[in-house]
């Protein structure tokens, strides 16, 4: 688990405690809702309204760019057996 929560993949259920960090307080718990549509068509029917001015971006290239260094790390954790610092 993380500081703040857990996120469970592919469930996307997360877990968080809101308040102080307690083995006693009951966490909160979420299930994200996601479509039953192929992901990969979301995305380029996403892109594709952007690109003409349709609707505008669901992330910013900055939180993309955290995205992927998220997964990164997870890529190296998982490599390596070691923890990796984000900052």
């Amino acid at each position: 688990g993380g500081t703040h929560g857990s996120l469970a993949v592919p469930s996307l259920e997360v877990w968080r405690n809101p308040g102080k960090r307690s083995w006693w307080e009951p966490l909160d718990q979420k299930r994200n809702e996601v479509d039953d549509e192929d992901p990969l068509v979301l995305q380029i029917r996403q892109f594709c309204n952007v690109i003409r001015g349709d609707e505008p971006p669901l992330v910013s290239g900055r939180e993309g760019l955290e995205t992927l260094r998220v997964i990164d790390a997870v890529k190296r954790s998982a490599a390596t057996g070691e923890r990796i610092e984000l900052n």
